[in-house]
């Protein structure tokens, strides 16, 4: 096999090139030292002697090509998260926004909820513990929190739903006893929220939204922070459209700070709150 430094600058453009279309990810200069060693270390697993062959693997279209891309976005992709992260944005939707759509559904008692790019589950657990807070009649409720991403690593540390204390350092403590059960150091989180929740692998640029065949579609609030500001604007605009048909008549985007600055959100109409802004669909 090649040395690392053996990758040409040549092909190494070729494979962020490629990466990009495939996942949306931007792959910055500070970044591409490591990105080699990634592609080296994917291409040891699969006995591939030189860097060509893994590229020209990579754009094929087969189910073993798809499943090696479910393997390399694993390396890829970054798994931070806590719960309860950006209080601001949290106090939007608990104090605004949630009352608004529970409002709207009080007929049918039915509300969707995604978190896109979830990681490993803080993020849809958090939305779903704010709606258990503010529901009082939860269970004649049907509420589901899709929690969608590409790493499949991480949704089975999502599905498992055990946390170490750093994931929980934004939580006081009552929310932390009410819904997380102490087991060595470690924190499994409630029955009653888990069950709210569903899991879905899922590429936000290559694979369709809304889809008909399943509930992931007339979605009230889409909430998809911290994961635009690793892609590509030209694939931030491609995934905002398909967030746009995702969601159903009035329903919500929310984002992290800033990251749809300089895209064309004129399909939404944007409420402008101090903690934040979100994006409703007209």
């Amino acid at each position: 096999m090649k040395n690392v430094e053996s990758l040409s600058g040549e092909l190494r453009q070729a494979f962020i090139r490629l990466i990009a279309k495939y996942t949306g990810l931007e792959i910055r200069e500070r970044e591409q030292a490591v990105l080699t060693e990634k592609i080296f270390l994917r291409m040891k697993s699969l006995k591939l002697a030189i860097p060509e062959q893994y590229y020209f693997f990579l754009e094929e279209t087969t189910i073993d090509t798809f499943r090696e891309w479910r393997k390399f976005a694993i390396l890829l992709t970054n798994t931070d998260s806590y719960f309860f992260r950006d209080q601001g944005q949290l106090n939007v939707l608990r104090n605004h926004i949630f009352p608004e759509i529970i409002h709207r559904n009080q007929n049918h008692k039915t509300i969707r909820i995604c978190s896109a790019g979830c990681s490993s589950g803080e993020e849809p657990y958090s939305l779903a513990i704010v709606l258990k807070e503010i529901i009082p009649d939860l269970d004649q409720w049907n509420i589901v929190v899709f929690g969608i991403d590409i790493n499949q690593e991480a949704l089975k540390k999502a599905e498992i739903g055990i946390y170490t204390s750093w994931s929980l350092r934004s939580l006081n403590v009552e929310i932390k006893q009410r819904y997380f059960l102490e087991i060595n150091e470690q924190y499994l989180i409630a029955r009653q929220i888990k069950q709210m929740v569903k899991f879905l692998n899922l590429n936000l640029v290559k694979d369709r939204l809304p889809q008909s065949h399943s509930q992931l579609r007339d979605i009230d609030l889409i909430v998809c922070r911290n994961v635009f500001i690793y892609f590509e604007a030209s694939a931030i605009a491609q995934v905002v459209d398909k967030f746009y048909h995702t969601l159903q008549p009035l329903g919500y985007l929310l984002t992290g700070h800033a990251e749809l600055s300089g895209q064309n959100i004129s399909q939404f109409q944007t409420q402008v709150f101090p903690e934040s802004l979100i994006y409703q669909r007209l």
